[in-house]
């Protein structure tokens, strides 16, 4: 089985390559041979709708110097075809879109009935892949805002060939830079693409079960989830300031997850539902590489991050942010280095029940 992958991305290492790997790793662990191609990378001229490759040269584009000749070649030798790309605007990225255009040589011209509907017959039926495959991703966090992208796949593959063959979006793709913050539903939508890719080997489609493990959400608290993307970005906004000045030398992925204020944030939005009854204020002062004074709020099962000090908070944290953050990365035993007096807590110490419990829903 050939398997050719079609990275629309123009960041070969961005979210969208890290759920193809695990789908493109497994199905060569079943035998497969795959192939990928960054399509940002290569020179594609747009379609101008001359119609030419119908009438004057059939099958021949007028556009002659570019990689899309050879690129057809490929799509024509495989048998399964994954279409990644990230969403950009409800659709696929511009790469694939000016890519989709340009295999308009594959067709003919003529209006025949295909499943009942009118359509364009292949010009050569036995060649092209027998599948499809759309695998996607999006900062939103509702799988709806992909409705718009996969309706022109179920259209094209409405005639029979190739048949839509699995349908993998991934919601709240930014997520994923803090994958190890992302605990067993993280793993588990992780596993899903790779599973995805073996059953595209062995049953020749993805099964519904593997398609809702890869698209399932990281939360339902879509408040908290919307509250840490503006977090995010504000502290993206604030980094691109301080290297400008010369004032940070890292580059964003690292700095931010070492941030103190994401990591709070991070567990405000995994505040679990068993507590929803709860109605309690922490506060944290902060010292150290990273000072501040910041504040969760819980009431009502939402749990808010704000910046400076509660009214009349239950608890009050004092920490180094390194001591935090060792413990928030699992470094550090929350409950020894209390002991150790390595931070201090003032108040209810009942609220002192570690982000496992607290702070363990993803």
């Amino acid at each position: 089985m050939k398997i050719l992958a079609l990275q629309g991305s123009p960041r070969p290492a961005g979210y969208t390559q890290m759920v193809l790997d695990p789908f493109l790793e497994s199905a060569r662990s079943r035998g497969a041979e795959t192939e990928t191609i960054f399509l940002a990378k290569q020179k594609i001229r747009p379609c101008i709708g001359c119609y030419t490759r119908w009438y004057k040269t059939p099958g021949i584009c007028i556009h002659k110097n570019d990689d899309m000749p050879a690129l057809l070649e490929k799509l024509k030798a495989c048998d399964v075809a994954v279409y990644a790309t990230p969403l950009h605007y409800f659709g696929m990225i511009s790469y694939m879109k000016v890519f989709s255009e340009r295999m308009m040589p594959l067709i003919l011209p003529q209006l025949v009935e295909l499943n009942g509907e009118t359509g364009h017959p292949h010009r050569d039926p036995d060649a092209g892949p027998d599948r499809i495959v759309l695998l996607s991703v999006c900062g939103f966090p509702e799988i709806s805002h992909f409705d718009a992208l996969v309706a022109p796949f179920r259209l094209l593959t409405r005639y029979g060939k190739p048949s839509l063959a699995g349908v993998l979006p991934r919601p709240g793709s930014e997520s994923m830079l803090f994958m190890d913050k992302l605990g067993k539903k993280g793993k588990a939508v992780m596993e899903g693409f790779f599973r995805a890719g073996r059953e595209i080997v062995d049953l020749e489609r993805v099964s519904p079960e593997t398609e809702a493990v890869c698209s399932q959400p990281w939360t339902t608290n879509l408040r908290s989830f919307r509250d840490q993307a503006n977090l995010y970005w504000d502290i993206r906004t604030e980094h691109h300031e301080r290297t400008r000045r010369g004032e940070e030398t890292r580059p964003f992925e690292e700095a931010v997850r070492k941030d103190i204020r994401m990591l709070l944030g991070g567990m405000a939005g995994r505040f679990s539902p068993e507590f929803r009854e709860l109605k309690a204020k922490l506060q944290f002062d902060v010292t150290g590489e990273q000072p501040g004074q910041w504040r969760l709020v819980m009431t009502d099962g939402y749990c808010g991050f704000c910046t400076g000090p509660a009214d009349r908070p239950d608890l009050i944290i004092r920490t180094p942010s390194e001591v935090w953050i060792a413990i928030m990365e699992g470094r550090l035993n929350g409950a020894e280095a209390f002991a150790e007096g390595k931070y201090t807590a003032e108040g209810d110490l009942n609220l002192l029940m570690g982000p496992q419990k607290l702070f363990g829903a993803a």
